[in-house]
């Protein structure tokens, strides 16, 4: 349902005598790859020749598309829900979880066996079955494209759905570690133009979480460090109820924000239905402001959770942990400098992005119509940017 790059060139079909998912781990590199030939299989309607992706044409479909697997009326193109709200068949759906057709993982262990490291189970070859979960959160089923379409109540339906289907998650024996994340846009990587994000849960916790972890457990209080820091410095953008967006100190793209709570909650699977409303409204209200800023900018966002309980050992998970939701404009593309030294180059401060996006998001309302009535840009933002973005 997505990939990491759009889909310009054509792709040789894998050799191979399996097309199960595999994780390789190269501990030369410290660099662990999914090898899933299923998702060369993918079908594609992003930068189509029939798909209209102009900023004009975003998100005002009001309709479902024939022959598209995400569309009401299309779900025998799909596979059968195991999650959607409303829950009664009786009813029609407004958000809805499927399993992915095309995963990186797979469910193919017995539960019981959780990794303890990336190569705690590889085979002589350095590879092993990539065991997981990997779901398609359908967003509606109208073929919208842009969460700035969607209704206030049917977006808050959209996290908590996310929400149940990580608590299941959490409740397996087999799982270690889960997220949610958005491809929005050919640039960040979205094969398929529906409204739609993708859940994930690894039977082991990966490097950029274990990261992560390390350096929150070498400080007292990391994350309201940071939330004080971002305060002194000018770089807070917005908040609602006890969640507050924020540019990070070193943003890797121009209008990076995290959304972090103020206090601990390790698990988003057991936020309260505050702080869901809150996600809700600031994920619309920061992709509202980044739409104003550079109108059709692509982003991805994803999840970043503490282990579950039954990954953790020896209480490896710091009281002090905050979940939190990163969101990465894609304005400019990654070069050999970014890909051969694991460091980001970018145009703008970060008090800089936090205070346009703070101009901007002040004019952005949750809800229907906020796309059309912001869709047009600032007025002082029609300088040239990479990419075919105008950016600032």
């Amino acid at each position: 349902m997505a990939s990491e790059t759009p889909h310009q060139h054509s792709v040789p079909q894998p050799y191979g005598d399996s097309r199960e998912p595999r994780l390789h781990h190269d501990a030369m590199a410290m660099r662990t790859v999914f090898i899933a030939p299923k998702r060369a299989d993918r079908p594609c309607d992003v930068g189509s020749q029939s798909s209209d992706l102009s900023p004009a044409s975003l998100g005002d479909s009001n309709r479902p598309i024939a022959g598209c697997p995400f569309c009401a009326g299309n779900e025998s193109l799909a596979p059968p829900d195991v999650l959607r709200l409303p829950d009664s068949l009786a009813l029609p759906w407004n958000v809805r979880i499927i399993p992915n057709r095309f995963p990186v993982v797979e469910d193919c262990r017995p539960p019981g066996a959780i990794s303890d490291a990336i190569s705690g189970q590889m085979n002589a070859r350095g590879f092993r079955a990539a065991h997981g979960v990997h779901d398609v959160l359908i967003e509606s089923p109208l073929h919208d494209r842009t969460i700035l379409s969607i209704q206030a109540q049917q977006w808050r339906d959209a996290w908590e759905l996310c929400r149940r289907r990580i608590e299941a998650f959490a409740e397996r024996g087999d799982l270690a570690w889960a997220t949610v994340f958005k491809n929005s846009g050919p640039r960040a990587g979205a094969s398929l133009e529906h409204l739609h994000s993708q859940l994930v849960a690894l039977d082991f916790v990966p490097p950029t979480m274990a990261e992560e972890l390390a350096a929150a457990r070498r400080t007292a209080d990391p994350f309201g460090e940071m939330l004080r820091q971002a305060e002194t410095d000018g770089r807070i953008v917005t908040q609602s109820g006890d969640l507050v967006a924020i540019v990070p100190v070193a943003p890797r793209q121009p209008f990076e924000t995290w959304i972090v709570p103020r206090t601990p909650e390790p698990y988003f699977h057991s936020t309260s239905p505050s702080r869901l409303d809150a996600l809700a409204d600031l994920t619309q209200r920061l992709i509202g402001a980044l739409d104003r800023l550079v109108p059709g900018a692509d982003y991805n966002w994803w999840l970043h959770q503490a282990p579950f309980a039954a990954a953790c050992h020896a209480g490896k998970i710091p009281s002090n942990w905050h979940w939190h939701l990163e969101i990465l404009p894609r304005l400019a593309s990654l070069a050999g400098f970014e890909l051969g030294t694991g460091c980001h180059i970018t145009t703008f401060s970060a008090e800089d992005s936090a205070r346009r996006l703070r101009e901007a998001s002040s004019a952005v309302e949750t809800g229907l119509g906020v796309h059309k009535k912001f869709r047009q840009p600032l007025p002082a933002l029609q300088t040239g940017g990479r990419n075919g973005h105008s950016l600032p």
